[in-house]
């Protein structure tokens, strides 16, 4: 199956307005614990199905001390699914940023459709809060990232689920979250040479919701490509500090 990244010009133009009535989130359960390193698992979330997810436990999880959080979401392909395990893909791509940070990265693959679609809004943020219910983890430090199609989740499951995320850091990412009031700290990442998801329309949005009293910040990296997915890495480690800074 070919990775291509998000597509369609009207949804890269409009977004998705994020007005969809709240879905109701099955209960979390307690996952496998697993060891540091990266692992590939599958989980039956009530009333959605098996998802297979990576996990990536740090080395300096000692099982005690309360971590941070990062949902990783994948980008698009040209098929109703990815490939398994597309989300250890992510993990890889954003391990340069998120090292820093020594948090447990866990990166589900969709269902099928967008991330804003009901059944992965559902499996992403159950399976968030059962690695909460499963590891100790510091309720403060929770991010939601993800790349082109994953960047447009982060802004809606970020903007969706503000009680769960502490921060959010959308990348190469078509708009999505509608009007909802920001509360948690954002950060952009956006190429000016985007040939797929317009640099203008990302930073006309971005500039709408900081004059709206969010605290947003806006990356504008140099003349790299969409397709570039493995080089936003360090971009995302820049906002990762910026987040760090806002959290204090």
């Amino acid at each position: 199956m070919r990775r291509v990244p998000f597509v369609l010009l009207l949804v890269l133009v409009v977004g998705c307005g994020g007005s969809r009535a709240p879905v109701a989130i099955p209960e979390a359960a307690e996952l496998k614990k697993l060891p540091p390193g990266t692992h590939r698992q599958s989980a039956d979330v009530p009333g959605v199905g098996a998802v297979n997810y990576a996990i990536e436990v740090p080395p300096s999880a000692d099982g005690q001390t309360p971590v941070p959080l990062v949902l990783v979401l994948h980008y698009g392909y040209d098929g109703a699914k990815p490939e398994p395990y597309t989300g250890a893909e992510m993990i890889d791509a954003f391990r340069p940023g998120l090292s820093g940070l020594g948090a447990i990265v866990i990166a589900p693959d969709a269902l099928g459709g967008k991330w804003t679609d009901s059944n992965n809004e559902k499996a992403a943020i159950w399976l968030v809060k059962s690695v909460m219910k499963t590891y100790p983890i510091d309720s403060k430090k929770v991010i939601v990232t993800g790349f082109s199609l994953g960047g447009e989740g982060a802004w809606f499951l970020g903007s969706r689920h503000q009680n769960v995320f502490t921060g959010a850091i959308p990348v190469a990412a078509p708009i999505a979250g509608g009007d909802v009031e920001w509360k948690i700290p954002v950060y952009v990442i956006h190429s000016d040479h985007d040939e797929i998801v317009t640099y203008n329309s990302a930073k006309r949005h971005a500039d709408t919701l900081k004059g709206k009293g969010a605290k947003l910040e806006f990356k504008t990296v140099r003349g790299l490509s969409h397709y570039s997915t493995n080089q936003y890495g360090q971009f995302v480690g820049e906002g990762v500090k910026w987040l760090q800074a806002e959290w204090k």
